[in-house]
């Protein structure tokens, strides 16, 4: 996925959602309280004498096109199904679904965004349908890590995340970890830390030679959040990241943990450890400039993997955040995905649910990991062979989360609100405007008062 694509796509779903809670959502046809799954008689018939599936996507490049490969498939072994899909950019994506849901000719299949971003108010509308009965026709519940599974989940009524219903069936994934030119690192004498603590001494050991330690744009305000992913990951707890984006009142961002994770952030970027110029500078500048040769580490998505690869090959390699204790297991924020969603409209339910199935099997998992991309699926040993040692890495690290339960969800699922309080505080506190006390603060009240408005 393009880095400027999903840049669009945060900032026009923060907006949308808003648009959502405020206002709410009315659906065009259909019966809005039916979040059961059942389907009412005779609303299945062929039309012409064809099934016609409407699937809504805003995915792009090589992961549309196995997409709609994969539909192909379905297509030729369902001679009497056309799949038609609709395909938007991400960042008119939200806003374009939100009036397709609610016209006269919804679609049948769409794709989410897990958390408050966009599948909660979603849901809460009454536009998504809940898969249980065909999760348990299917095996869904049991086709994916059980780390995974959580992130599929929401309550019926839409209020709470991470437990309930299961909603979307994920095909793809993504993890953030730490990119690294190997060949400075090699003429820094540095190898891969294996510890926070070798982190923080490659990072100091590149600062003293002259090098930008941590390559970072964090204009768009999100990489400065994802970048106090990779340190949280290690100071605080399961229970505490899982709390805060999974509605629990007794964990807040206030917690000794998460000051402690954006004092250090504070600190990196007073002793010359982050680019300068780092909340003046885009994501895609900095990617660029890695690309070019400065800097030492970027942190960021397995996302950038297709393009960091193709221009640099075999000088760039990753790693996830190590942890305290060498040895331990490393735990990283990343999430399944992009789920497949039926409409509570759709007048093809169990069609559309037959489609899921197919879209999502571990055959289209292999066919994703054969080009360097990554899926929810534990391949364990049936991984095909990987186009790059950077996509066997990262494909390493991704099983290696999923395989010990160390996958932790992205902290801004918790709330809608990341554009207005979440990422404009963490850049703050990043670069030393706000104490990290106060800016958690801050943060917290917010997401208390979305708690209190669901």
């Amino acid at each position: 996925m393009a880095l400027t694509a999903r840049a669009r796509y945060r900032s026009a779903l923060r907006g949308f959602t808003a648009a959502v809670v405020i206002a709410g959502i009315s659906v065009g046809c259909g019966d809005s309280n039916n979040r059961d799954g059942a389907v009412q008689p005779g609303l299945d018939a062929a039309e012409g004498g064809r099934y016609v599936l409407e699937v809504w996507t805003s995915e792009n490049g090589t992961r549309l096109q196995l997409v709609q490969q994969r539909a192909d498939q379905f297509s030729i072994a369902h001679p009497d199904v056309k799949v038609n899909f609709t395909i938007r950019d991400f960042g008119s994506y939200p806003a374009q679904l939100k009036l397709a849901l609610a016209s006269d000719r919804p679609p049948d299949v769409v794709i989410g965004n897990l958390g408050w971003s966009l599948d909660g108010p979603l849901i809460k509308a009454g536009l998504l349908r809940a898969l249980d009965p065909w999760a348990a026709r299917y095996g869904w519940d049991k086709r994916f890590p059980e780390v995974a599974q959580r992130q599929m989940r929401f309550t019926t009524d839409g209020k709470q995340f991470g437990r309930g219903a299961i909603f979307g069936i994920p095909y793809a994934a993504d993890v953030i970890g730490w990119f690294y030119n190997v060949g400075k690192l090699k003429a820094l004498n540095i190898g891969v830390p294996a510890t926070l603590g070798d982190l923080e001494a490659a990072l100091e050991t590149a600062r003293r030679a002259g090098e930008v330690p941590i390559m970072l744009g964090n204009k768009a305000q999100w990489p400065g959040l994802h970048l106090f992913y990779l340190v949280s990951n290690d100071l605080a707890s399961d229970r505490e990241i899982n709390g805060i984006v999974f509605g629990d009142r007794s964990v807040q961002w206030t917690a000794a943990s998460f000051v402690a994770s954006a004092r250090k952030l504070a600190q990196w970027n007073a002793k010359g450890y982050i680019a300068p110029g780092v909340n003046s500078m885009t994501p895609e500048a900095a990617l660029a400039k890695f690309v070019r040769g400065a800097g030492v580490f970027l942190p960021t998505g397995s996302w950038n993997a297709a393009e960091l690869s193709g221009a640099m090959e075999d000088n760039v390699a990753f790693f996830l955040t190590p942890p305290v204790r060498k040895g331990d297991p490393s735990r990283a924020t990343g999430s399944v995905g992009y789920g497949w969603h039926t409409t509570t409209a759709s007048r093809h339910a169990d069609l559309a649910a037959e489609f899921i199935d197919f879209m999502t099997q571990e055959a289209f998992a292999i066919q994703l990991a054969a080009v360097g991309d990554i899926s929810p699926i534990d391949l364990g040993d049936r991984a095909p062979r990987m186009p790059s040692r950077l996509a066997g890495e990262i494909f390493a690290a991704w099983q290696s989360v999923l395989a010990n339960g160390t996958l932790l969800p992205y902290l801004d699922f918790s709330a809608p609100n990341g554009a207005e309080v979440l990422y404009p505080t963490m850049q703050s506190i990043i670069a030393g405007h706000e104490t990290p006390e106060q800016g958690l603060a801050l943060i917290e009240e917010s997401r208390k008062k979305f708690l209190d408005s669901l």
